[in-house]
């Protein structure tokens, strides 16, 4: 066997283990990451260790100010008595808000500014927040299905090719022959390339 096939074949083993290495490597990032949202210093300080309230808190608050505006309460007194029972609902700075504490700030500055039924709007705009979160609960499990299977379909063959040169001489020997090597090197880019794919694909989704 030539010194340049011999030279060669490690650049297959080395496109397959570099296929599983990225894929571990972005799932432990994924579960390390920590979605986070530009702030003022102040804010920083109060919010260092809290990810952004969810949909559903948001909500909470809202149906909490509801209730209280329709005891004939102003609607300020209403938000601040709802802050102490929710007080990790408190409004970002201007201009930091995410889609969520966009929507309860323009519920609040509208029913402010507007007057009317404030009761109904803060309603509607709790409806809106419960159903954008029901969105991201049915979108996050279809999601997990299918990162599930790209992981599977990037998984299986590696696991396969290494079994297969573990147990069989013949397939070393395919794997360490020109044509060998050669499909080795496209068949793990290939298989990278997929995982990633389906990776942006799903990441898009999600957003």
């Amino acid at each position: 066997m030539s010194p340049i096939i011999v030279s060669l074949a490690p650049v297959g083993a080395f496109a397959a283990v570099l296929a599983v290495a990225t894929m571990v490597h972005a799932s432990i990032a994924d579960a390390r990451s920590v979605p986070t949202q530009p702030a003022t210093p102040r804010h920083q300080r109060l919010h260092r260790h809290r990810p952004p309230p969810t949909a559903e808190q948001w909500a909470a608050l809202l149906d909490a100010v509801s209730a209280e505006v329709r005891t004939g309460s102003s609607l300020t007194v209403a938000h601040r008595h709802a802050l102490t029972a929710h007080p990790w609902c408190d409004l970002p700075p201007t201009g930091h808000d995410d889609e969520h504490a966009a929507l309860v700030r323009h519920t609040l500055h509208s029913i402010r500014t507007l007057g009317g039924p404030g009761a109904v709007g803060l309603d509607a705009a709790a409806s809106l927040l419960r159903e954008r979160a029901a969105l991201r609960a049915e979108v996050a499990v279809h999601s997990a299905q299918a990162r599930l299977s790209a992981r599977v379909m990037t998984t299986v063959p590696v696991a396969f090719c290494a079994w297969s040169l573990a147990s069989s001489a013949s397939f070393r020997r395919a794997w360490l022959s020109p044509i060998g090597v050669v499909c080795a090197v496209c068949g793990g880019l290939c298989n990278l390339c997929g995982w990633w794919w389906m990776r942006y694909s799903i990441g898009r989704v999600e957003r």
